[in-house]
Order: structure tokens, then sequence, then C-alpha cells
């Protein structure tokens, strides 16, 4: 049999349906936070100094691993009921702003921190992170190849 072109593969993959959605959804989203994660670390150090790096990389780090831990756990329940799935997103969710509020506390608290890092620079990149985690989740979600119905089950009439 004669090797398969680039268009006849692409074209059996494009028919697929995707196999791991949320981490293809955390892929897109992790190539478009560290993007601009590290603009933000730049015009933070331009800013504010070295302060304002270590905040700018700080906000990366904290989305990066908020939102990550959320489409972990998705993954790992992929094969479970969808009721199931929702629960295990809820309690993530919840898990997390219970943990990012403690931490929060001890930050506000912590007057190391506060001297070596630029905690105006921290919450806007952190913000401005979020953002593009978002965009580049959607933008990731919206390539997925989802079926709407389950072509392994027959119908019965």
């Amino acid at each position: 049999m004669p090797p398969l072109d680039d268009t006849a593969q692409n074209s059996q993959k494009a028919g697929q349906a995707t196999r791991h959605p949320a981490l293809a959804m955390l892929r897109g989203a992790l190539v478009a936070a560290v993007v601009v994660g590290v603009n933000a670390a730049a015009v933070a150090t331009v800013a504010a100094g070295l302060e304002g790096l270590w905040g700018a990389l700080l906000g990366l780090l904290m989305v990066i691993i908020f939102s990550g831990v959320g489409l972990i756990a998705l993954h790992l329940s992929r094969r479970t009921s969808p009721t199931v799935q929702l629960a295990v997103a809820m309690a993530s969710y919840t898990g997390r702003i219970a943990i990012f509020g403690g931490l929060l506390a001890v930050a506000l608290n912590s007057d190391s921190l506060a001297a070596n890092v630029n905690l105006t620079a921290l919450g806007i990149s952190a913000m401005v992170v979020v953002m593009g985690w978002m965009a580049g989740e959607i933008w990731a979600w919206s390539r997925l190849r989802v079926p709407i119905y389950d072509l392994d089950n027959e119908v019965m009439a």
C-alpha cells in the first residue's frame, strides 16, 4: 500500500473525536498564559524593577496552578458519569477557592513578601494572565471534535 500523503492523513485525523479534551484545553490555555505572562513580566520589570518581575512571575504561577488543577481534575474524571464530573468540577473549584483565599490571607500579612514582590504587578499580571488563559482555553475548546451523540450504541426503535 502506498504511503498516505499529508492531506489524507489530516483528513483522517479531522474526522476523529478528540480523545482527551481537557488536556487539549490545558495545552491551549497554557501556551496562551505563558505568552501573556512573559510579556506581563517584561512590562512589570520595566515598570517596577526586580520586584515587578517577581510579582508578575508569581501571578503567572498562581494562575497556571489554580486553573491547571481544575482541568487536570476534569481529565482524571473523564470516564465517570456527567453527574460525577460535575461534582468533581464543583469540588475542585471550591477547594481551589478555599486554598487561594488562605494563601491570599497569608500573603497579605507577610512582610517579606511585600518587601520582595510588587503586589500591584502581581495583581495586574494575574488578571491579564487569567484573560490569556481563558482565551487560550476557549480557542482550544472551539477546535475540539466532541461528538454530540454516541456512535457505539445502537438506537432502539
